[in-house]
């Protein structure tokens, strides 16, 4: 029986994915977490604070790196929709896809100590899109299968918690990581003979133990998961679609623009808010005190991923009562409210006050990446009745672009704006005044002016409860149920 209004929390039998599937699926959320986001929530420390690096280096190798997703993302995701093959249409590329990336991801941060600061950047673009070509053929894939997976508004968002709160516990080391980076063990010798922490050195010795967790856990949705709408035969017959007749749709789709822009906006507020946060933290609130930073930074995630990990279920009960936009709604004011505090929670005389905006995002972020990726199935339903075909691929692929995109032109544009803000790595904790004035207003008012947009835009997404269940109704009438 399908949900309705009444009873919007019922999920037929049929419907429901099996609970090994949804952990095993669920445990690969994890890889996008440590392969990706690591990355760009250590580079400016690795490339900045410590090898000086100015910031608009650190956004180049950052951007170029999204430019080349923007090129192998809808390729993946085009030859994932139109394969044919006896395990399926994305289980094989996810497997292979597991391997390469955990081979290569290492590569990025081994390089010679004595290179210059172009050489660096050269290197780290160069074996990163080598990386992330991989991880591409893994990720749009991965991305794909979780729109295949169950046919019901709810089950969805239910299959959507479980992996968010394996990706909350993965976001929990990546809020450590730096911490962990700087750990004694990772110590290198200075010019001197000193022992001195050092976050490149750590960070090779980490990308080792990532490589590890991408092989492990990526795999695991290859082995365990069915591919529903591609074993039932519904897409077996399906004719193969043009690179860019595919794209094209894509982008036509209103609702799938709507979603891209709330995305686009929101992310770059998130980007723009996480990064000044790091440098508000360390250099105004700590006077410049890595290790504290780090630290008090490791315990703020620790918090976020409490207040998530338990929002998460909280979200797909409010989600199936008063549907998954007004939930994203809820989650935007969350963020909001947590950058309008931090002018008084970042205070030099109460550190640790810093916290509170942990669990504000941690509440905030529960629903916004529980509700973002199962809207997104329900945009693909919308598409196959106005096109007739499935193109899980190219949705996919354009929208995880999108999202990297989002994330990486704030931290883009954080660097010019932190150069314009006066802010100079060489003089420690000691900034000027208005440098961390600057600092500080950009924190707070530039993130509050994109959500605040962004919640303008998600007034336009067509798709609720009842015209989701209208859509599925229509599209079995035509084509039967899967």
């Amino acid at each position: 029986m399908l949900a309705t209004d009444k009873q919007s929390s019922r999920v037929s039998v049929e419907d429901r994915v099996p609970l090994k599937q949804k952990l095993a699926y669920g445990l690969g959320g994890p890889v996008d977490i440590l392969a990706i986001w690591v990355f760009v929530s250590i580079a400016y420390p690795v490339f900045n604070m410590e090898l000086q690096m100015s910031p608009t280096q650190v956004a180049i190798i950052l951007m170029a790196l999204r430019l080349w997703d923007g090129i192998a993302d809808p390729v993946m995701g085009w030859i994932s929709d139109n394969a044919r093959t006896r395990w399926g249409r994305r289980r094989p590329f996810i497997f292979v896809g597991a391997i390469l990336a955990a081979i290569t991801y290492p590569l990025i941060w081994w390089f010679p100590m004595d290179l210059t600061h172009n050489q660096v950047m050269l290197w780290v673009i160069g074996f990163g899109i080598l990386f992330y070509t991989c991880f591409t053929i893994w990720a749009v894939p991965f991305q794909s299968l979780l729109m295949e997976m169950t046919p019901d508004y709810n089950e969805r968002t239910r299959v959507t918690s479980v992996r968010g709160i394996f990706q909350s516990l993965a976001g929990l080391f990546n809020g450590f990581c730096w911490w962990i980076s700087l750990l004694p063990v990772f110590s290198i010798a200075n010019e001197a003979g000193e022992l001195i922490p050092s976050t490149i050195n750590g960070m090779r010795y980490i990308s080792i133990f990532i490589a590890f967790a991408i092989l492990i856990l990526g795999v695991l949705p290859a082995l365990f998961v069915k591919e529903r709408y591609y074993s039932n035969g519904l897409v077996k017959s399906q004719k193969p679609v043009s690179l860019l007749k595919g794209l094209k749709e894509t982008l036509s789709c209103k609702p799938f623009l709507v979603l891209c822009g709330f995305t686009v906006l929101f992310l770059f507020g998130q980007s723009i808010y996480d990064n000044y946060g790091r440098y508000v933290g360390t250099y105004y609130v700590l006077g410049g005190d890595w290790g504290r930073s780090a630290f008090i930074s490791g315990l703020g995630t620790a918090i976020y991923a409490g207040f998530n990990l338990l929002m998460i279920p909280c979200f797909v009960y409010l989600s199936e009562r008063i549907g998954k936009n007004k939930c994203l709604k809820i989650s935007s004011v969350c963020f909001l409210f947590s950058a309008v505090l931090a002018w008084y929670t970042f205070n030099p005389s109460m550190p640790y006050l810093m916290l509170v905006n942990g669990a504000i995002l941690g509440i905030a972020y529960a629903g916004l990446w529980t509700m973002l990726p199962t809207m997104q199935i329900d945009v693909v339903d919308y598409d196959e009745l106005k096109t007739g075909a499935r193109r899980e691929g190219s949705f996919a692929s354009v929208y995880s672009w999108v999202l990297k995109l989002s994330f990486c032109t704030g931290y883009l544009l954080s660097g010019p704006f932190l150069e314009m803000t006066g802010f100079d790595a060489s003089l420690g904790g000691e900034q000027s005044v208005d440098t961390l004035t600057n600092l500080r207003l950009g924190y707070s008012i530039i993130p509050v002016v994109a959500v605040l947009i962004a919640l303008f835009i998600l007034k336009f997404f067509p798709i609720d409860r009842a015209s989701a269940n209208e859509i599925r109704a229509r599209l079995e009438d035509r084509r039967g149920k899967v």
